[in-house]
């Protein structure tokens, strides 16, 4: 792997069957950061679910589960699935649980002819019930160890020989697959995902040069090789559902393009797939920096796909944060080009993830229409609706995600992780806060994150805010302050407090509280809750509190 997590980390890993393999090849697979171990003791899953601690006999920072279904017994799995509820419950680290391959037991044998069905249906039955029931559980990630097995080979990925000496039931080529999807997994806990990826037109979308071949002459449909880029496209709208933004930069002339993606009979993407558009004859890395720019985002998360090795090397050396990647010579290849580099990878993703590219199109066509009239009378035509709400369990991924990678509008920047968000959701002298906003041109989704703490009876103190800058301007600051005072209020409060800790990024935020009435008080501020300003009059706000909240 070509990236590995920034710090080392303590890694715990426990089995139904003996899994000490794991650890070495994992270890070399996480090698720079030089990762520590404690491997429970074989087939003691239920016993750690009680204390993770003490079975492991060391504190750590995550936490890898194995298991097969022919260890615990068909007629166990609900028990087996309380025993992760569980283990979810006393663990306060990364919990990584696999799913459970096909059964490698005599009745389940695929060569045997009459259970072809029946071992089948009941394999599928497990499966579904264990994966649906654990997707419940909040801050679980899953391994796909059934699918690795089917990937690998059953027959490749089985050591019978070290099954019955050790309990090992795989082959070391197989514990190195595992390593190697296990560090992706890691890795993505960390690690940014890429978050564009830019792509060429001519023998990159679609074989041969528009501009020469016209729209019939181009090869881009159900034979070879149209049909390799054909599934290409598929892939990339895959990627594009996933909350991956798809951006051209093609040296082109803008009609010709245009008319592809317009008129072609079997062109998978349309105009409205792709978020920037750079078809020019301009330097393709002036391109990527405006890209970039228009979608607010770093030249780090950009992936640059072309098929000429001159554009990729002038990229590569005047841009060296962006990701390039060549399109295969064998065409047959390039459907794979994207697949399982680990550049895109999200452990937990949430419906804002899937969202973002359908989000940047609608804020594309605010701001076209925006520059036809004042912003005054922009921001008011907008029929702004603005939902702040006491956050749920479904809503504290996002939100530890905004905690986390909110960098400019954060009055005190700090960071948690899913834990931690937990702990404060479950405490009642902590009320975490969410807001939605939407207009008329869509949904900009969960887009900011109070967490409101009690002082004493009389007061309560913002103890961090923060809101993506994508909403500013337009009476969401100003909503979210005065709703978060209406709740400290219902609580009994009469003042609110608040805090700024000045980052490098941050300065955006740093009159906030000035701006909003508050009075300067022992290195900190804090307003009468009756004085807060009360929302513009064009901006339709709205407070929802949990059921049997006050």
């Amino acid at each position: 792997m070509s990236e590995t997590p920034s710090s080392s980390k303590v890694i715990g890993i426990a089995g139904t069957f003996t899994v000490d393999p794991l650890a070495l090849h994992l270890k070399k697979e996480l090698g720079k950061n030089d990762p520590s171990f404690a491997v429970a003791p074989y087939n003691q899953i239920t016993q750690l679910s009680f204390n993770p601690e003490q079975i492991l006999d060391a504190p750590t920072d995550l936490l890898i589960v194995l298991w097969r279904l022919e260890d615990i017994g068909f007629e166990e799995l609900d028990s087996f699935i309380d025993t992760i509820k569980r283990l979810r419950e006393n663990y306060k680290g990364t919990l990584i649980v696999s799913t459970p391959p096909y059964p490698s037991t005599s009745e389940f044998d695929v060569h045997d002819l009459s259970q072809a069905a029946s071992g089948q249906i009941a394999y599928a039955q497990a499966l579904i019930r264990f994966t649906e029931e654990v997707k419940k559980i909040n801050s679980v990630n899953l391994l796909n160890l059934a699918g690795l097995i089917e990937n690998f080979g059953s027959a490749n990925a089985h050591d019978i020989r070290k099954w019955y000496l050790y309990k090992q039931p795989y082959s070391e080529k197989f514990w190195k697959v595992i390593a190697e999807q296990m560090a992706r997994l890691i890795s993505a806990q960390t690690i940014p995902a890429k978050k564009c990826i830019v792509l060429d037109a001519d023998n990159t979308l679609w074989g041969g040069i528009i501009g020469e071949d016209g729209v019939g002459g181009i090869e881009l449909g159900q034979d070879f090789p149209g049909s390799a880029f054909y599934d290409f496209q598929k892939h990339l709208l895959h990627l594009r559902a996933q909350g991956i933004f798809l951006a051209l930069a093609s040296k082109n002339n803008p009609e010709d393009v245009q008319e592809v993606f317009d008129t072609h009979d079997t062109m998978v993407l349309k105009r409205g797939s792709i978020s920037a558009w750079q078809v020019h004859w301009n330097s393709k890395v002036d391109s990527l920096k405006t890209i970039a720019a228009e979608l607010n985002i770093g030249l780090d998360a950009l992936v640059f796909v072309d098929d000429n090795p001159k554009e990729i090397a002038e990229v590569t050396e005047r841009l060296p944060e962006v990701t390039c990647l060549m399109v295969p010579e064998e065409i047959a290849e390039l459907p794979d080009l994207l697949r399982n580099t680990g550049l895109f990878d999200i452990p937990n993703m949430t419906e804002e993830d899937k969202k973002r590219a359908d989000m940047m199109l609608a804020e594309t066509k605010r701001k076209s229409e925006g520059q036809t009239m004042s912003e005054e009378d922009f921001i008011k035509s907008l029929e702004l609706k603005i939902e702040v709400f006491e956050a749920q369990e479904q809503h504290l991924g996002r939100i530890t995600q905004l905690i986390n990678k909110t960098n400019q509008f954060n009055v005190t920047t700090i960071r948690r992780n899913a834990d931690e968000v937990k702990a404060l959701h479950e405490n009642s002298d902590i009320v975490l806060l969410g807001m939605n906003i939407s207009d008329r041109f869509g949904e900009y989704g969960l887009v900011g994150v109070v967490i409101l703490e009690k002082a004493d009876e009389k007061i309560w103190n913002i103890d961090s805010l923060m809101m993506s800058c994508r909403v500013l301007g337009r009476g969401a600051e100003t909503s979210m302050l005065f709703m978060t005072g209406q709740v400290a209020a219902a609580k009994g409060a009469q003042t609110l407090c608040g805090t700024y800790i000045p980052t490098p990024k941050n300065k955006l935020v740093e009159n906030l509280y000035k701006d909003h009435n508050f009075k300067s008080e022992n290195d900190g501020w804090e307003i009468d809750i009756k004085d807060l300003p009360a929302p513009p009059d064009y901006v339709d706000v709205s407070l929802t509190m949990k059921e049997g909240g006050d």
